[in-house]
């Protein structure tokens, strides 16, 4: 992936873009007042809309589901973009080029890479048409022509240099196409990658060819083989077919199979929410792009010691990530089985009864573990604790981990104790929920993340520099930094400022607080956060008296410079009643 993009870009492409367009290009949006529009939320199923998306702060929020953020967070949820790529998207939708910051690593382009792929593709389309072998295999496998066409199925003649001939003859350079991974060189000549081999596009998200995958027709060299590490290629962070599955809106739930031959079997057969590792074991990397995509995520194996050796390694690789939105279930199928010969063989109902079937992964994980102890026993129960422990405490803390270590005292008779921590509170914003009153601090931050253009007339006299225990005042140096931002970028929006601190610890926190009403009439906003701001004051001013009679009780009288601001402080009380 490209280098840093720099901040001043995405605030350009933030002001040059409308997430009312964006989100409308995908979503039927209903406008409902005041650049204020409504849709069916796509990342839960309801009746009546909930989904909003605000012309003014250029966000959306979903009051069902909860799903919120910007333009640049809409196309990372809705069409599993990582945020590089939905930049990517944005930008091109305004016609701007992506700058790269100077110096940065890895800030060389790979149009090149991508152009030469596609072509690529092209030609072993062309050549599977012309060749009857190929195309005899495909048939003989059961696959018929709108799948081969709609998989984009091809043919890589063999021949040393075929490829190679015509993307030069098209003006490619060598070093393109060995960074493409389509030619290595033997000799100082190109020779291609792939020969007498039935060939799978692999895409990225945003449905670019990056690789491929071919299928031997013969019996020389490996039987499978996928396109080497490239520049634009990763194998562990790229799923065979979730372009295509993302295409068709968000899935209840993917289906993870071990080969493309499998996925696009299942897909002739109606199961079309399955997608394919690429000849490595699942990653985190996969599951992020899984769960970005859907909340229940099906791993399948057969059903042998191999398979369940793979789906344990699966399931390490998931306990960190779970949560409770998400969910893993693993489905085995019978020794000497695969997804394409049980579709083929019982048909699509079938399947789909033994996809329903596949089991939670908590109880994968208990049944595991119990085979390895005798449960009779309080020795082997007491084993089983030891056993499941080290594998629990990789659990995020959340419901989930507290239920599992309910479940393992359960299957032991003894209390596991929960190891889960309240939740963090970040610079004192923590408490934006709609139950939950609002002190008069995140009240303010609230106000100036729904309309950033309000810090230009804050007054910096109603806020003293020291930070006060009382709860009301928590976070208060976040705000007075958090004005100093909006004050420095006179035309800052709600999602230029998400945006731009989308690392910060505080920002989940005031993603909520932009999607919470906090003020009905909006032309009251500016006179709500000028009062807010003077209570604020008004008890700094408080704290301040008490802690300096305190004081002066303790040491018997101050110095002078203290004396003074005590003096003044009790004037000023005393004048603004």
């Amino acid at each position: 992936m490209a280098g840093r993009i720099p901040e001043s870009f995405i605030e350009t492409l933030l002001e040059r873009v409308d997430i009312v367009e964006v989100v409308g290009s995908r979503l039927s949006l209903k406008p409902t007042g005041r650049g204020e529009h409504k849709a069916l939320c796509p990342f839960h199923d309801e009746k009546t809309p909930s989904f909003t998306v605000s012309g003014q702060k250029q966000f959306y929020h979903c009051f069902g589901c909860g799903a919120h953020g910007t333009a640049v967070g809409f196309l990372m949820q809705h069409d599993g973009l990582d945020f590089p790529l939905a930049i990517e998207e944005l930008a091109q939708m305004a016609g701007l080029p992506v700058p790269r910051e100077a110096g940065a690593p890895g800030t060389e382009r790979h149009d090149r890479l991508y152009e030469a792929l596609a072509m690529a593709q092209q030609w072993f389309r062309k050549h599977l048409g012309a060749n009857e072998g190929a195309k005899n295999y495909l048939k003989n496998r059961g696959f018929d022509k709108q799948t081969v066409d709609e998989f984009g199925i091809g043919y890589a003649p063999d021949a040393w240099q075929g490829l190679a001939d015509h993307l030069t003859q098209e003006g490619f350079e060598v070093k393109t196409l060995e960074k493409a991974g389509l030619v290595t060189l033997r000799n100082g000549r190109p020779m291609d990658k792939f020969r007498d081999r039935v060939m799978f596009p692999i895409h990225d998200r945003r449905g670019r060819v990056i690789a491929f995958g071919g299928r031997a027709l013969q019996d020389q060299g490996p039987k499978y083989m996928n396109s080497p590490e490239t520049p634009i290629f990763h194998k562990g962070r790229e799923l065979y077919r979730l372009y295509q599955v993302r295409q068709g809106g968000l899935p209840e739930r993917i289906l993870v199979v071990e080969g493309y031959m499998d996925a696009a079997a299942l897909h002739q057969f109606g199961v079309s929410e399955a997608v394919a590792t690429l000849g490595t074991a699942v990653t985190p990397d996969h599951l992020d792009l899984l769960f970005r995509a859907t909340a229940v995520v099906v791993f399948c194996f057969d059903g042998d010691r191999a398979g369940r050796q793979a789906a344990w390694r699966g399931l390490e690789t998931a306990l960190s990530v779970l949560k409770d939105n998400r969910e893993v279930r693993f489905l085995f199928l019978p020794e000497g089985e695969d997804p394409d010969s049980v579709v083929r063989t019982h048909g699509k109902d079938a399947f789909e009864a033994l996809l329903d079937q596949a089991k939670p992964l908590s109880r994968f994980f208990f049944d595991q573990l119990s085979t390895q102890v005798d449960m009779q026993t309080l020795e082997g129960r007491a084993r089983l604790v030891a056993l499941a422990e080290p594998y629990l405490q990789k659990l995020p803390d959340s419901p989930y981990a507290v239920m599992m270590r309910s479940e393992l005292g359960r299957l032991s008779g003894h209390q596991v104790k929960a190891s889960v921590s309240p939740p963090s509170i970040s610079s004192g914003l923590s408490g934006g929920d709609a139950e939950k009153p609002l002190t008069l601090v995140q009240y303010a931050v609230a106000l100036l993340v729904q309309r950033p253009e309000l810090a230009q007339a804050v007054n910096w006299s109603v806020i003293t520099s020291s930070e006060s225990g009382q709860d009301q005042l928590k976070g208060l140096n976040f705000l007075k930094e958090l004005i100093d931002f909006c004050q420095a970028k006179p035309h800052l929006s709600t999602a230029n400022l998400l945006e731009l601190w989308r690392d910060r610890k505080e920002t989940p926190h005031l993603a909520k607080l932009a999607a919470r009403e906090v003020c009905s009439d909006f032309d009251a906003m500016p006179q709500a956060l000028a009062e807010t701001l003077g209570r604020i004051g008004d008890l700094q001013r408080k704290a301040r008296v008490r802690e300096l009679q305190q004081a002066q009780m303790l040491e018997g009288g101050l110095d002078e410079e203290r004396t003074r601001e005590l003096r003044e402080l009790l004037q000023a009380r005393s004048q603004a009643h």
